[in-house]
């Protein structure tokens, strides 16, 4: 496989210019940036072009960052009335040093969630993202300006965060790749706690070629990271060794994990890419998920997390920020220790279930969500329907396939796989064993070989 994501042969400055104004010009159409940070972005490309640093991973290559993340000189908003005044961060979190030092230029902060708490594309501080695809369709939470500005091609990647969905979902909303890697596997040096942490980084791109180089460029051990220490730096070459026929790979199939049902487009397109997977010689077996739904477990944990951020807040806060995150923090008020120990418990058991399953497979394949991207404005606490029939709470019945290997830890990526009726992207998920992301890569790389996706015109 070609790996190589520069592009262009003029100056580095000239393409960061004309980026920057498809960004300006996208932000009434899109509202994919917070910020768009003109003036670093145009001075970093000067500098690339006066020291001749082409030959560096990613020269040139421009790049989105959550607005949870810390790029130094610029605030981080979180998307809250809260942090609105927030002060710029006084250093860049690691990944994203790590992308300018491969030669990466953030050209802004993108949009997310208020305190990427909802699934949905808006917050209070920024309002609506827009799905490039359908308006009036999702475009995914909470990485949603990542996920938009990577699909409209405003940028080459997107830096991303995933603790419950946040990578994959958008990603599979815009018709892009959404990688959630092996836990640790790019460290993250912001979460206040390290070792129960479930909150991975996650990136998101156009195609493998984009997420090789990406991922080589921020995995590696941190200090400050516990389960990055001991990994060793990631090598993209090691993709064009996985890029082969898929013949003989063993494929467990999981259509539902305690939801209540999957919509038959769905299911037809799941079967449609277990039917192409098979061609490939890769034969694939349907296996029945034994344990309870995912979803409790990572909604104690998660809301735990939220209740220890805000609660000590939330009366004098709770009407400045969205009703579906101040429920979710008086509900963290609510749990005991017991309730988090056994949550704890709880992840473990899924951890050594899922670990199982790979002693019989390659890969598990799974639907992305249980139905099409959700209208626009569907409301974070409303339930959601399938097929006509009302199924319940968003997260356990929508995207519990995320939350689970979230939980899990086990590296997973969103792959899209056409259109649906209504216009919007469908997409598949597909996992991997623990640190094998080369071998995830290889195997998506090749199904992009073979069945190139549909992506929008990058002026759209």
């Amino acid at each position: 496989m070609q790996i190589n994501i520069r592009a262009g042969t003029g100056s580095v400055e000239d393409a960061i210019s004309d980026t920057i104004e498809r960004c300006e010009q996208s932000q009434p159409t899109l509202n994919a940036f917070v910020q768009i940070d003109r003036d670093g972005a145009l001075t970093a490309a000067r500098v690339i072009d006066a020291s001749g640093a082409s030959a560096v991973p990613l020269a040139g290559v421009p790049v989105s960052v959550k607005d949870i993340l810390n790029v130094g000189g610029l605030p981080t908003n979180w998307g809250s009335r809260l942090m609105q005044d927030a002060a710029a961060a006084a250093a860049d979190t690691i990944a994203v040093a790590r992308l300018r030092k491969a030669g990466a230029i953030i050209i802004g902060k993108s949009t997310t969630t208020e305190f990427a708490h909802s699934m949905m594309g808006s917050s209070p501080l920024t309002g609506l993202t827009i799905n490039p695809w359908n308006p009036a369709a999702t475009c995914g939470g909470s990485s949603c300006g990542g996920g938009v500005s990577v699909a409209a091609g405003l940028v080459r990647l997107a830096l991303t965060t995933d603790a419950g969905a946040s990578t994959r979902l958008p990603a599979a909303c815009t018709g892009v790749l959404g990688l959630k890697p092996t836990l640790g596997r790019i460290p993250h040096d912001l979460v206040p706690e390290g070792f129960a942490n479930f909150i991975h980084l996650g990136v998101i791109t156009r195609n493998v070629a984009d997420m090789a180089l990406a991922l080589e460029a921020m995995a590696g051990p941190a200090p400050n990271d516990p389960h990055s220490l001991g990994l060793p730096r990631f090598d993209a070459s090691q993709i064009s060794t996985q890029v082969e026929n898929l013949a003989g790979k063993r494929i467990g199939l999981i259509m539902q994990v305690g939801n209540a049902r999957v919509s038959r487009g769905m299911t037809e397109t799941i079967r449609r890419v277990a039917k192409t997977l098979e061609g490939y010689g890769a034969p694939v077996t349907d296996i029945e998920w034994a344990m309870d739904n995912p979803e409790p477990t990572w909604r104690i944990l998660q809301q735990s997390n939220w209740a220890a951020r805000l609660g000590k807040i939330i009366d004098e806060v709770e009407d400045k920020i969205e009703p579906s995150l101040a429920e979710g923090v008086r509900v963290g008020l609510s749990f005991s220790g017991q309730d988090l120990q056994g949550a704890l418990n709880k992840r473990t058991a899924l951890f050594r279930h899922v670990q199982k399953l790979f002693d019989g497979f390659d890969f598990l394949l799974t639907p992305v969500m249980s139905r099409e991207p959700l209208d626009a404005l569907h409301k974070p606490l409303d339930p959601i329907s399938i097929d006509g029939e009302v199924v319940g709470d968003m997260r356990r019945e929508w995207t519990p396939y995320l939350s689970l290997f979230d939980l899990t830890g086990h590296p997973a990526i969103s792959v899209p796989t056409g259109l649906s009726d209504g216009g919007v992207p469908l997409a598949f998920q597909l996992v991997a064993p623990w640190y094998e992301e080369a071998r995830l890569l290889g195997a998506v790389a090749f199904h992009e070989q073979h069945h190139p996706w549909q992506l929008l015109d990058a002026q759209r």
